[in-house]
């Protein structure tokens, strides 16, 4: 009994999984190393800015495939999530964040709010915004870490 109380504890001491579902069911690991480079874009239905800049991720992946692109839906609800996948037609993946467990992670400040991660899965670059000049560094950033 003692050691099923034990076995218990240690095991809730563990972190969760760090794996979200996409809009197609798929799982994505979000948190740790990666082949590569990993681009998460933190977005909302309710969050106007982020309309604008979905379709420029979208575009990104697409010119880019050695880069992983991940979208994460702060939305208090799937249909928002949803909603961003089909008005934009996004192929990327969108994880919902249904517990809030990537944005903890991450803590964005605001929205829009893009993290870079490295291979080994530490944030490299962040930006908050969807300006053009924005978007702009964090592209010359990503080519410049891929030369290294």
């Amino acid at each position: 009994m003692r050691r099923a109380a034990l076995l218990l504890a240690l095991l809730a001491t563990l972190p969760l999984a760090a794996v979200e579902t996409d809009q197609q069911g798929r799982a994505h690991e979000w948190a740790g190393p990666s082949a590569g480079y990993t681009v998460v874009d933190f977005a909302a239905s309710w969050c106007t800015p982020c309309w604008s800049v979905l379709p420029r991720l979208e575009k990104f992946a697409a010119e880019h495939p050695e880069i992983r692109v991940v979208a994460v839906s702060v939305d208090d609800k799937v249909s928002g999530r949803d909603l961003l996948v089909s008005k934009l037609k996004l192929t990327i993946p969108v994880l919902w964040d249904e517990k809030h467990r990537i944005a903890e992670h991450y803590r964005p400040d605001g929205m829009p709010h893009t993290v870079v991660l490295d291979p080994s899965g530490k944030v490299v670059y962040r930006h908050t915004g969807s300006a053009q000049k924005e978007w702009d560094a964090m592209v010359a950033f990503l080519a410049n870490a891929a030369k290294r």
